[in-house]
């Protein structure tokens, strides 16, 4: 019987074969292929994937199965507390790993019950981007309230806090005090070996994708406001599962009055096997996201060969100095349309040996060993 250096349970709201919970269940799934071999990694996740009704189909609910390198329990939605009540009780190992702060079912409750029934265990929490400065203001009443609850109460004194980035360390220390224990691991991505870019062809439009889950943190609207603003033609394509009803109806509203030379049009969602190839087809990646702790789609984006138009507000920073796009302030978003104009007058040649030189960065940056090893030390060290 193979023996793990460790082992570890994680709790996660959604995971594999999901897809539309975005870079946490690529993140897991990533750190399981890349680790599961020597670290015993056991997942707790929800039965279905973000929004809908019905549960995986060739699942087995509320027992464990082998997924990949990792055993995983889905539980259905009905009696949460005793299934990870008695998940928890049952498990022998290292850590527990709750990949949320505010999730009630997979972080809040899972944290309690083993404060109470395993007062000694090890609890490791990634925020996942919760903290920053954006993603407070969503629903701040609930957060700020459960915040108050949590430091009043010493609910997080004995955790050690996953950051992902020295961006969300810092987020972490601002929320939670200078004091608390942080390990950096970045996540781990997977650039695609072999694609095929398509090339620019002079005074064509110039074809802009957007690949993420519709919803007031992707900030897609700002992106449909930035357009309003741009001189040339443009194709700008969305891919992605509408979260937020109310929100995509507002985008769609806002669509209505973009300028002549812009067509915007919705294809739907992407497998996650379908993403890297459908990037390639394009000529620029743009996402002026509130916030993102990682922001895999545009590891993604990069990694297929696209110059990435985005917020300061990821830890992609620095990326006109890099040559690999531009992260730009949201309270100007003539910015973000001049980038696309000057993308639009940039020579077709030139263009196109630009987005060899970005996937030639990304095939050699991104998804390299050190990161591989900053999460086997997370759990190891």
């Amino acid at each position: 019987m193979k023996k793990f250096q460790k082992s570890v349970l994680c709790f996660t709201g959604f995971y594999l074969p999901g897809f539309k919970g975005g870079g946490p269940i690529r993140t897991i799934a990533n750190v399981v292929e890349a680790l599961g071999r020597d670290i015993s990694i056991s997942i707790v996740t929800l039965d279905r994937d973000l929004g809908d009704n019905n549960s995986y189909p060739n699942i087995m609910p509320d027992k464990w199965q082998k997924v990949g390198n990792a055993n995983v329990f889905y539980i259905p939605k009905n009696n949460i507390f005793i299934k990870i009540f008695t998940v928890i009780k049952n498990f022998q190992g290292d850590f527990l790993h709750l990949n949320s702060f505010f999730s009630f079912k997979f972080s809040i409750l899972p944290l309690t019950i083993a404060s109470i029934i395993k007062p000694n265990a090890k609890i490791i929490i990634g925020p996942r981007g919760e903290f920053s400065h954006e993603a407070l203001k969503i629903k701040s009443f609930k957060k700020q309230c459960y915040l108050l609850l949590a430091k009043l109460f010493k609910i997080h004194k004995n955790v050690i806090w996953h950051a992902s980035t020295i961006h969300e360390a810092s987020d972490i220390r601002r929320v939670m005090g200078s004091t608390v224990k942080i390990r950096t691991a970045i996540d781990i991505a997977a650039p695609k070996e072999n694609l095929t870019l398509s090339p620019r062809v002079d005074n064509s439009p110039i074809n802009i994708v957007f690949i993420s889950r519709i919803s007031p943190m992707k900030n897609l609207l700002g992106a449909i406001e930035s357009l309003k603003h741009v001189k040339h033609p443009v194709n700008f394509h969305v891919y992605g599962p509408t979260e937020d009803m109310k929100y995509w109806n507002t985008c769609q509203n806002a669509a209505v009055n973009l300028p002549s030379n812009v067509n915007f049009d919705y294809h739907g969602f992407l497998l996650p096997s379908e993403v890297a190839e459908k990037l390639a087809e394009y000529d620029m990646f743009f996402l002026p996201t509130l916030g993102e702790n990682f922001g895999h789609v545009i590891a993604e984006a990069l990694s297929s060969g696209l110059p990435v138009l985005i917020s300061n507000n990821t830890p992609w920073r620095d990326l006109e100095g890099k040559e690999l796009g531009w992260d730009l302030p949201l309270d100007q978003p003539d910015l973000f349309a001049r980038r696309i104009d000057y993308c639009y007058t940039m020579p077709a040649s030139e263009f196109n040996r630009w987005r060899k030189n970005i996937r030639s960065w990304a095939l050699e940056n991104i998804g390299n060993k050190e990161a591989i090893e900053q999460n086997r030390q997370l759990f190891t060290n």
